[in-house]
């Protein structure tokens, strides 16, 4: 260690302004430090441990060259720029160019930029995140893994975005690494796989066991708590609970910035709730979804509504411009006779499944308006209705076959 040594021992002693007698003294010579420096001589631990004193760094910071309050102090730096929303790029960009925390810092970048819809940017931090992380155990990758599987997602592929999901935890089990954290991101992006896939059993599966592992809901909070302790402990030197505050608040942020999914989670399984008859859990999951989603859950929340006779908190609710708010408008209308209402609601409600899918959803509308047609004696519609809706389901030619 002795030619590393002498060269941080010079450094700093220069940074410091230090003659090689006013690092010495009273203790040692000049002479000591000079053969110290040039890598004649080791010094003892009693050496080490003074000059480090005297240097105002750790012994182990001058034997290593590792300086724990600059890396707590980069790690402050890093929980600073999670917390902010979506101004951290030069502050991710400029801990990466350092070389410290440079994979937590590209999982930032990429979660930025598949927020503002750069998704193309997001895959490629998302990539480099998982290149610095090769070689790892899977949940310390599963992060990286789940942001590579968003990506996918929204280019339209999440049938391999599932397919990558599910290889890094059956990695994760056959290591036996059940990481909360990890479990938590990597279920919830398969929720929303297999419900782009249609696949509500399994959605419903992936959603549980995210929300079965999921901390608070306000999980932001708590990490600026987290921050707070971090800041009063570093002003006090007291690095080893800074660092460990600093730990804390990164759990919380990382629960944090899954919202979104998780907000979907509880859609889906509210959704599977309510089809299962389970009403109470349903509104349990459904109540305080926000977010993204939000549209989606108030229409399922009013159904629940529905299903329990509440009809007026149920029309309070539906949002305006969505096909399953028209569609269950349509429903509550033909409860209480209003059959021309229903017709009307079903009918706009297929529009706008025409104008963005989901075609299963579309087929199940059109069904809905064609037995609608059918019980008012108007079967000559009812099958104008389904010719038209299969052509718009199946594609051209189909219906007139």
């Amino acid at each position: 260690m002795t030619a590393a040594f002498g060269g941080r021992l010079r450094e700093l002693r220069k940074a410091r302004g230090f003659s090689q007698r006013e690092l010495a003294a009273p203790r040692y010579t000049a002479a000591f430090v000079s053969s110290v420096e040039s890598g004649r001589r080791a010094p003892s631990t009693d050496a080490v441990a003074y000059f480090a004193e005297r240097l105002g760094v750790t012994p182990r910071a001058l034997t290593t060259g590792e300086d724990p309050d600059h890396r707590v102090r980069a790690r402050l730096a890093l929980a600073d720029a999670d917390a902010q929303d979506g101004a951290a790029d030069a502050a991710y960009r400029k801990l990466a160019s350092e070389g410290i925390f440079e994979p937590q810092c590209r999982l930032g970048l990429g979660r930025l930029a598949l927020r503002r819809g750069e998704i193309a940017d997001a895959a490629r931090e998302f990539a480099a995140a998982a290149r610095l992380l090769a070689g790892e155990p899977a949940h310390v990758r599963a992060h990286a893994v789940a942001g590579q599987a968003a990506c996918l997602r929204a280019q339209g592929d999440p049938r391999y975005a599932a397919h990558l999901l599910h290889r890094v935890l059956t990695e994760m089990d056959l290591a036996a690494l059940p990481d909360p954290a990890a479990l938590v991101a990597i279920h919830a992006q398969l929720a929303l796989c297999h419900a782009d896939l249609e696949d509500e059993t399994a959605a419903a599966a992936s959603a549980s066991a995210a929300l079965s592992l999921a901390g608070p809901r306000e999980a932001g909070s708590l990490a600026d708590l987290h921050l707070t302790v971090a800041r009063t402990l570093l002003s006090t030197n007291d690095l080893a609970g800074a660092d460990l505050a600093l730990h804390r608040a990164g759990q919380a942020r990382q629960q944090a910035t899954l919202a979104p999914e998780l907000a979907a989670c509880r859609l889906i399984r509210g959704r599977a709730r309510r089809t299962a008859g389970d009403l109470p859990g349903a509104l349990r999951d459904l109540s305080p979804v926000d977010g993204p989603v939000s549209a989606e859950a108030a229409v399922e929340l009013a159904a629940v509504y529905a299903d329990l006779g509440l009809r007026d908190q149920a029309h309070d609710l539906l949002p305006e411009r969505l096909p399953a708010a028209d569609r269950l408008r349509a429903r509550l209308a033909e409860e209480v006779g209003d059959h021309e209402a229903a017709e009307h609601h079903l009918r706009v409600a297929a529009d706008g499944y025409r104008t963005r899918g989901p075609r299963r959803e579309l087929a199940t509308t059109i069904l809905a308006l064609a037995d609608l047609l059918d019980r008012r004696n108007r079967p000559e519609d009812a099958l104008t209705a389904l010719r038209d809706g299969l052509t718009d389901v199946l594609g051209p030619g189909i219906g007139k076959a």
